[in-house]
């Protein structure tokens, strides 16, 4: 879904106005003070980048059920930060998305996001905000490199970078069956191999800016294996906390991964072009169509 879709094009140009409008007198209304008091106490801005159908819809609920930490669903911030819109403005329609999508009760193309009894939808201290929208967000990094350095200026707390990573034979087949409209015009699955590519290389690009405290590799496959570890060391990431039953929660929801690299026929060509692909990326080490 594009962010056209979710928050409007009218909505994004009323946004990018009031950026322009937040003069001093702005600054003293109540509101503005509400939401001073409200990021008050924030230490981190979270981005997942990668590919989409990669598990960042899942992981994005979890850490959104944490007593500390809103994660919204598909805003496409990035895109605010690059129009030039302040930081509270963008973290209050982080705030706004996320009640959104708990109205929905946390359902999103098809499956159930919700973790009971948590967070969702509300906050004990907000500590880390961020927006989940991976694909997009690594789309934008693509086409205006200097976007990190904007964010980093703007909104003056550490950035933190979540990467998911998915067998790329099963993140190509799902990317190319529920976007055909994308693909199927333009060479279908050697088209989408290519998109593919180009996600990767932003990703190494990213990568290669941040120190290692600020970014975060999370293999789909291990962590729906193991998903208490993983959420540990991810909590520790964020600087946060992880309560025991946070964890035990958040473990219930998590669905077995899918083999979708069997639901299209692949060339002998196009599985080469993939094992090339791996072989040359250190963070798609050990993946391949049999494994």
């Amino acid at each position: 879904m594009s962010s056209s879709d979710v928050i409007g094009r009218s909505r994004i140009k009323a946004l990018a106005e009031s950026a322009a409008k937040l003069g001093s007198a702005g600054r003293s209304t109540l509101d503005y003070v509400r939401v001073r008091r409200t990021f008050a106490h924030l230490h981190s801005y979270c981005i997942f980048m990668g590919s989409g159908r990669s598990g960042s819809t899942l992981l994005g609920a979890m850490l959104n059920a944490h007593p500390e930490i809103v994660i919204s669903n598909e805003l496409d911030a990035l895109y605010l930060f690059s129009l030039g819109v302040p930081r509270n403005i963008i973290f209050s329609q982080i705030l706004k998305q996320e009640r959104q999508f708990a109205t929905s009760g946390y359902q999103w193309t098809g499956y159930d996001y919700a973790v009971p009894g948590q967070y969702q939808g509300r906050v004990e201290r907000l500590l880390v905000i961020g927006d989940k929208k991976a694909g997009q967000s690594t789309r934008r990094l693509e086409n205006n490199p200097g976007l990190l350095d904007d964010v980093r200026h703007s909104i003056r707390v550490p950035i933190r970078v979540i990467h998911i990573v998915r067998n790329p034979f099963d993140n190509i087949t799902t990317m190319y069956r529920r976007q055909p409209h994308r693909f199927d015009g333009t060479g279908g699955l050697r088209a989408t191999i290519d998109f593919y590519r180009q996600l990767t290389a932003t990703v190494d690009d990213v990568r290669a800016r941040l120190q290692p405290d600020e970014f975060f590799d999370v293999r789909y496959e291990s962590f729906v294996d193991s998903p208490g570890p993983h959420l540990v060391r991810l909590c520790a990431f964020l600087g946060v906390g992880a309560p025991a039953d946070y964890i035990e929660a958040c473990a219930k929801i998590v669905r077995s991964a899918s083999r979708t690299r069997d639901q299209v026929t692949w060339s002998e060509a196009e599985r080469h072009e993939v094992e090339a692909l791996i072989e040359s990326h250190p963070h798609l080490a050990d993946y391949g169509y049999d494994t």
